[in-house]
């Protein structure tokens, strides 16, 4: 069935015209709904919810697939739906997105797959900073050891002071089909992470492709020869290493054997397990086949992978998908750490604007059309860049005063006309 034949049958509000445009799907009306993409369904599974009419409307992840610009634009279609009858539930993972859409929050917290608890419904600021800090004061209640901030602590030169070989990258350019990138030259260091940062089809997997050997640049003479590790979109079609060996979620055994299988040597080492295996919770499914893990599961291991394989450079494409608000905190904090202490340099695409800030030491924007053709700027510092990266999009960031996590500005607020005067679309200092 082609997406207008569903629209036809779903329709039963006179908005079908405006969300075809703000979820940027009149492109696909001739197209089979078992062909679309995983962004392009998601954008239309939204559009056919808000079709509706309903009393009630619940969206499950509404951000996942989706690029930061179009996270934004379904969190405005999403709060559209709400009028004076009705209301809507909303699970998201995505705080940067769960914070812009929601009136109220409520924390969930437990032990996955025993209990969970459901706390009273707090004010949007209130309830994410709760489940950041780990404690509801209400109850004096502590539901996790740690609380997670944002502050950037390190300056240029702290981060200096650890680097200890620099890398280089050439000018470089790669045409697929009819889309071409063109990449500037760039350089990077051990113990540093950087983001990269651009909507969806602007070229930023095929930039950790080439940087990891997968894909060779036009001009073969420009291929870049590391010792690389990486964790591509799909964990189901993993690559790891140099020697292109595919890890599937068929892999006939447990995921322990799989571990010793691929990263033996760092399986078996203390450190490892302290600071990777253990806070990525893979303790309670060592023993389960491969092929039975769920999604967030299977991502926990293949950021395991990722971080055993010995290598130079790390390339780890979009390690947030399938996890959680929790589970995104422990990887996050994980990377950080295993980059800084094992003088890794790692190259991360991801779209959860908070985990993207939080990994961040410099970060390389996108510029161009989707699809179409783009430029990878090189490398600059994280401000800079992410200044760059969301006037771009016409958005504002602001940072909590408790745990300085990005806060995005309502359109046309008094902060966002503000910063958008001042050019500070992505503020450091505290509110």
């Amino acid at each position: 069935m082609t997406v207008a034949k569903m629209f036809d049958r779903q329709t039963e509000l006179p908005n079908r015209d405006q969300l075809e445009t703000d979820l940027e799907l009149k492109g696909l009306q001739d197209r089979e709904v078992g062909q679309l993409s995983g962004g392009e369904l998601q954008r239309f599974a939204i559009a056919i919810a808000s079709v509706r009419n309903a009393d009630i409307y619940m969206f499950d992840e509404p951000s996942s697939y989706l690029d930061i610009r179009q996270r934004l634009a379904a969190a405005r279609v999403i709060r559209g739906l709400v009028t004076a009858t009705n209301y809507v539930v909303v699970v998201e993972h995505d705080l940067a997105t769960l914070d812009y859409l929601s009136d109220f929050i409520c924390v969930l917290y437990g032990v996955p797959g025993i209990y969970g608890v459901v706390t009273m419904p707090y004010s949007v600021r209130e309830g994410i900073n709760i489940f950041l800090d780990g404690m509801i004061p209400t109850e004096n209640l502590r539901f996790r050891e740690e609380s997670l901030t944002f502050k950037i602590s390190e300056n240029a030169d702290e981060l200096q002071a650890v680097h200890t070989q620099a890398y280089h990258y050439p000018a470089m350019t790669k045409t697929l089909g009819g889309f071409k990138l063109q990449v500037e030259p760039g350089d990077f260091a051990d113990s540093e992470i950087i983001v990269l940062l651009g909507e969806n089809g602007m070229g930023k997997t095929t930039l950790v492709q080439l940087l990891g050997g997968k894909l060779e640049p036009d001009d073969p003479k420009d291929k870049v020869e590391m010792r690389v590790s990486m964790k591509p979109q799909t964990s189901e079609r993993s690559v790891w290493g140099g020697a292109h060996r595919s890890v599937s979620p068929k892999f006939p055994g447990t995921v322990r054997m799989l571990l010793i299988k691929r990263i033996k040597s760092m399986f078996m080492h203390p450190q490892f397990n302290s600071d990777v295996l253990k806070p990525m919770n893979l303790e309670g499914i060592m023993d389960q086949d491969v092929q039975t893990l769920s999604g967030g599961e299977l991502q926990r291991v293949a950021i395991c992978l990722v971080l055993g394989v010995p290598a130079d450079v790390l390339l780890i494409d979009e390690p947030s998908a399938y996890l959680d608000s929790e589970q995104r905190i422990h990887a996050s904090k994980v990377i950080k750490k295993f980059v800084m202490s094992s003088k890794r340099t790692a190259f991360i695409v991801e779209h959860d604007f908070i985990m993207a800030t939080y990994l961040a030491d410099r970060v390389i924007v996108f510029e161009g059309q989707p699809a179409v053709s783009s430029t990878a700027r090189t490398p600059e510092g994280l401000l800079t860049g992410m200044n760059k990266f969301l006037r771009s999009l016409d958005i504002t960031f602001r940072r909590d005063p408790t745990n300085y996590r990005p806060r995005i500005n309502k359109m046309e607020s008094l902060k966002d006309k503000e910063q958008k005067q001042s050019g500070s679309y992505f503020f450091v200092d505290t509110d």
